[in-house]
């Protein structure tokens, strides 16, 4: 790939060393500006409200389950609680049941039945817990500038290693509509007690692995894999792109947004750097052995161009067609670790935990990792196309890429978009971007 100069060499490693201080999962909520409490009711709390709510029967059964109901029910506490509907429960319970129980048109006694026997109580407590937060947030206090708010919730990841770690949930609002994380709020603001209710279009699962660990697990990302170990050569452990995206002690402090380039997506990047290299091979061995078998200069000029022009796409193919590609030797002049690492970095977003609804509707100039060493770095240009409050296409765009690159839009659990992990959320994307 071509070289980028020194973007990562020195500036962005610091960078990522420094991470590793950062002991704290969110940040202070003063950072913010103030919430305001809203007119709460003096009637039922948030437990008794989802008690006696149709749409909400079924994860009132989740949070029964989870042993939570009275932290709820608290009228001395306030919070908010985002509540799945009775269909995101169904869609819910048929994928923790591996497809025994169906979405939708069981017996309501069936789903009912897994989750009071099937579903772990630490599971269930996980989910209310990731779904609530400690103060009443209306959505008029959501974030409405890119990406999102972070805002800590009830759940904490590591509690042996500190009580006070908490994981963050994403609120965002736009004119379309608002959203936990990825999720559409359909049903905002319903006041209760002791706080407020917003229900949403899915059950919000809490993250639990890392973004490496989708990497080295993908059988589609085994490129990208392969480009982090190259970019990785030389560098101190700590300051590895393989520590940032890997590293449990650090990953609840980290926001990133990882672009990954699929398999297909890299070849055929590598194959349009790599394809005038094999040329030139084989055109200079070709005249050479032209000229050693008594050709005039002419001659063999045309024998190399024949045989450059009939066997370098196959060669190219041959010489990319593996993520070992990375680790060959001959080809480290070209596929160096500081140019293999700038574009890596330039697929990144640091500080930054993008869903796809927090992608502008028109596009717009994001900065990247890159910037962090390069700060007049114009970063990528991202746009999403909206259905409702569901987006239903996303593109982002490198600086030297002729067209943009596709988000494979597929939010589903080991999906391709908005894959959500301790320390980022991912998105396939079927073209490498280049910075220069």
């Amino acid at each position: 790939m071509t070289s980028h100069k020194n973007y990562i060499k020195n500036g962005t490693l610091a960078v990522i060393a420094a991470v590793a201080t950062m002991t704290a999962c969110n940040k202070a909520p003063e950072e913010f500006a103030p919430i305001p409490t809203p007119i709460t009711s003096a009637s039922r709390a948030i437990g008794d409200t989802l008690r006696l709510a149709a749409e909400d029967s079924l994860f009132y059964k989740v949070i029964v389950r989870s042993g939570l109901l009275s932290t709820l029910n608290d009228k001395t506490k306030t919070f908010t609680l985002f509540s799945p509907n009775n269909a995101a429960v169904r869609q819910f319970v048929s994928g923790a049941s591996g497809g025994l129980i169906p979405p939708a048109g069981a017996p309501e006694a069936a789903y009912v039945g897994f989750i009071n026997t099937n579903l772990p109580v630490a599971s269930a407590a996980a989910i209310v817990q990731y779904q609530t937060l400690p103060q009443a947030v209306p959505t008029t206090s959501f974030g409405a500038t890119f990406a999102n708010f972070p805002y800590p919730t009830l759940l904490n990841p590591n509690p042996a290693a500190s009580p006070f770690l908490r994981l963050d949930a994403y609120l965002s609002t736009r004119t379309n509509g608002a959203w936990l994380n990825n999720i559409p709020v359909i049903s905002p603001n319903r006041l209760a007690g002791n706080g407020v209710i917003h229900g949403t279009a899915a059950v919000s699962v809490p993250p639990s692995t890392l973004l490496l660990d989708r990497i080295n697990a993908d059988a589609n990302l085994t490129y990208l894999k392969a480009a982090i170990q190259r970019a990785d050569s030389g560098a101190a452990a700590t300051s590895s792109l393989q520590y940032l995206l890997g590293t449990q002690a650090i990953a609840p402090g980290l926001n990133l947004t990882l672009f990954a380039p699929t398999d297909a997506a890299f070849i055929a990047a590598l194959t349009v750097q790599a394809t005038p290299v094999v040329y030139g091979q084989i055109y200079q061995q070709a005249y050479a052995a032209a000229i050693g078998g008594g050709a005039t200069p002419a001659q063999a000029q045309v024998i190399a161009t024949n045989a450059a022009t009939a066997n370098t796409p196959a060669q190219t193919a041959l010489l990319v067609g593996s993520p070992t590609v990375f680790q060959n030797p001959a080809l480290f002049p070209y596929l160096t670790a500081t140019a293999v690492k700038g574009i890596l970095a330039y697929h990144l977003l640091f500080g930054q935990r993008a869903f796809t609804p927090n992608i502008p509707a028109t596009a717009t100039a994001i900065p990247t990792f890159l910037n962090t060493v390069v700060a007049a770095h114009p970063g990528i240009t991202a746009a999403a196309t909206f259905t409702g409050p569901v987006v239903t296409a996303a593109t982002v765009k490198g600086v030297a890429n002729p067209t943009a690159s596709n988000i494979l839009i597929n939010p589903l659990p080991n999906g391709n978009s908005d894959q959500h992990y301790l320390n980022g959320v991912l998105h396939k994307i079927d073209q490498v971007m280049f910075p220069q």
